[in-house]
């Protein structure tokens, strides 16, 4: 199953959190506090997080995701009129998102435990990790846009992978810039609808 990922800072953020605090406090710091099949999924989970982001322009490695991708993910997205958009990047998804969102599951429910007392050890590892960031949260909205479905025509413009270099173009036709736009759109309000300004300030980041 391949996705069609935006080169996005807000969704790179998001992404970035899943590891640090999240999978990586887990898994190496609050292993052997939890029990084994929870500390498996999340070594699962972590690996399977890893393996997307091998596919994922540079911004999703940075720690300021804001800052410029590099020239080396650079290739020119066009729309219909020849305006440069922002870039998108096809991910060989597969069994990787399930085994995020298993391990969502399992978090969130956690979470809810910890809320009505300490049931499960996962619920006061995450109690002890909140540093006030809605960590499942991050995690909810990065698996709802993984799993959007790629708009068909979009997705074939891009053949089996987004090209590399900079002097690359990929130039979209009336449809596909249609379904371009409906994607991007359906990010955003994934990412930020749930805030007017921060909707508006992240929408202003995918060109008209």
């Amino acid at each position: 199953m391949h996705v069609l990922v935006p080169d996005d800072p807000v969704l790179a953020a998001s992404f970035l959190v899943l590891e640090q605090p999240l999978l990586f406090s887990l898994h190496y710091l609050y292993r052997t506090e939890l029990t084994a099949s929870q500390a498996d999924t999340i070594g699962v989970a972590y690996e399977s997080w890893g393996q997307l982001q091998q596919m994922l322009p540079s911004r999703f490695h940075a720690q300021s995701p804001d800052a410029e991708a590099s020239e080396e993910d650079g290739y020119v997205l066009e729309g219909l009129a020849g305006q440069r958009l922002t870039r998108l990047y096809p991910v060989d998804a597969g069994l990787r998102i399930s085994n995020l969102e298993i391990c969502y599951m399992m978090l969130r429910q956690a979470q809810l435990d910890s809320w009505r007392g300490p049931l499960d050890p996962l619920a006061d590892v995450l109690r002890e990790i909140d540093d006030g960031i809605d960590l499942i949260g991050h995690f909810r909205r990065v698996l709802q846009v993984l799993r959007l479905p790629s708009p068909p025509q979009l997705l074939a413009a891009f053949g089996r992978g987004a090209p590399r270099g900079p002097v690359t173009v990929v130039s979209l036709d009336a449809e596909q810039e249609r379904e371009y736009r409906d994607h991007c759109e359906t990010v955003v309000g994934i990412l930020s609808g749930d805030d007017t300004f921060a909707y508006a300030t992240h929408r202003a980041l995918y060109p008209t």
